[in-house]
């Protein structure tokens, strides 16, 4: 298993949240198949209480696709607003 990414979160000089995103490689089955990789995604909080996901390499491409539309749309809003900023001031 290899880490892809960790985002840790702090409040107070103290961890709030912590996300680690793990990967695991696709492998050869017994049979032969080739079994599908995937990854690993925990969320935790400052306590250790953690929630883990396993997701797929085809689930995990997904989400990404998802969440590259989204933060798509957050920059167009973003431009949007310098935009309406820089009419008001003009």
């Amino acid at each position: 298993m290899t880490k892809v990414a960790e985002i840790v979160h702090f409040f107070e000089q103290k961890i709030s949240s912590v996300l680690t995103v793990d990967g695991f490689l696709p492998e050869t089955k017994k049979d032969r198949f080739v079994k599908e990789g995937g990854f690993f995604i925990r969320v935790a909080d400052g306590e250790g209480n953690a929630q883990t996901i396993k997701v797929s390499d085809t689930e995990m491409t997904t989400l990404i696709s998802d969440i590259s539309m989204a933060l798509e749309n957050h920059r167009r809003a973003k431009l949007n607003l310098f935009k309406e900023i820089d009419e008001r001031q003009r």
